[in-house]
């Protein structure tokens, strides 16, 4: 039997995973903040990922199991202009999805097999392409970033995985998370609030389907030599693009295309 934990086992997403990998050669563990909705039939532990000792807990319970793929769910999006950004929101962007996969690497990698890999849910926000979304670009960027590094220094595999805009519920607690935000935004940016609302709206029924997406991370778990980046849904790969051409003309792209949908 194959041993996988799995971080932020409450997210729709990894929800529908873990139920495409129940019926396989896996023992699941999985963490979640959110203890009262626990999957009854894995084994579970309490973790939030902006808490070192949680993870210290974990890992005194976890010594003795060596792992074939830790895979990280975890993730919350900020959104706002950036100068309307403060500080403190930046940082509770990066606690999450920075430094809750640097506390994973540091403290559960050690547990992976030599031939084990780390997978970590990523964003086509991570090619930086979308305003009024700086923090939750530059936490995905930096999480890729330090990801790509760890695999390099420690030859550990480590897997980026993309989706693009999935329909779950994420998108309806982003908008309860930056509700503060909207409240404070400047007046000037008072279209683009209402457009990343009805964006996030839209996107919460009529994106890409987690069933879909799921069964895709389920077959990268699987592969026994997976690809360092995977890029789901079309949106997603249409986003990798932008890496191959010219700055200036990706900008000019962006603020055409956000100008157009500001005027409907």
């Amino acid at each position: 039997m194959k041993n996988i934990l799995i971080i932020g086992s409450n997210s729709e997403l990894a929800k529908r995973v873990i139920q495409e990998l129940k019926n396989k050669d896996y023992n699941i563990f999985a963490t979640s903040r959110t203890i009262d909705l626990m999957d009854k039939d894995i084994t579970n532990f309490h973790l939030d990922v902006a808490q070192e000792l949680d993870f210290i807990h974990i890992k005194d319970k976890l010594h003795s199991i060596n792992f074939d793929t830790i895979i990280n769910f975890t993730g919350i999006a900020i959104a706002g202009a950036v100068e309307d950004l403060s500080e403190i929101e930046l940082k509770k962007q990066l606690e999450i999805n920075l430094f809750g996969l640097l506390k994973i690497i540091k403290y559960f990698c050690p547990n992976l097999k030599k031939d084990g890999k780390l997978i970590n849910i990523s964003s086509m926000a991570s090619y930086g392409i979308f305003p009024y979304l700086a923090p939750y670009c530059i936490s995905k960027s930096s999480a890729d970033i330090m990801l790509n590094l760890f695999s390099i220094e420690s030859n550990i595999k480590t897997v980026s995985i993309r989706p693009g805009a999935t329909a779950t519920k994420f998108w309806e607690s982003s908008i309860k998370l930056n509700q503060k935000n909207f409240e404070n935004c400047s007046k000037k940016f008072e279209k683009e609030k209402e457009f990343l609302i009805q964006n996030a709206n839209k996107n919460s029924l009529h994106a890409t389907n987690p069933i879909y997406v799921a069964k895709k991370i389920a077959k990268i778990i699987e592969l026994k030599n997976p690809k360092a980046v995977y890029n789901i849904g079309s949106d997603s790969k249409i986003a990798k693009l932008t890496r191959f051409l010219p700055q200036d003309f990706v900008n000019g792209l962006v603020k055409f295309i956000l100008k157009k949908r500001l005027k409907k």
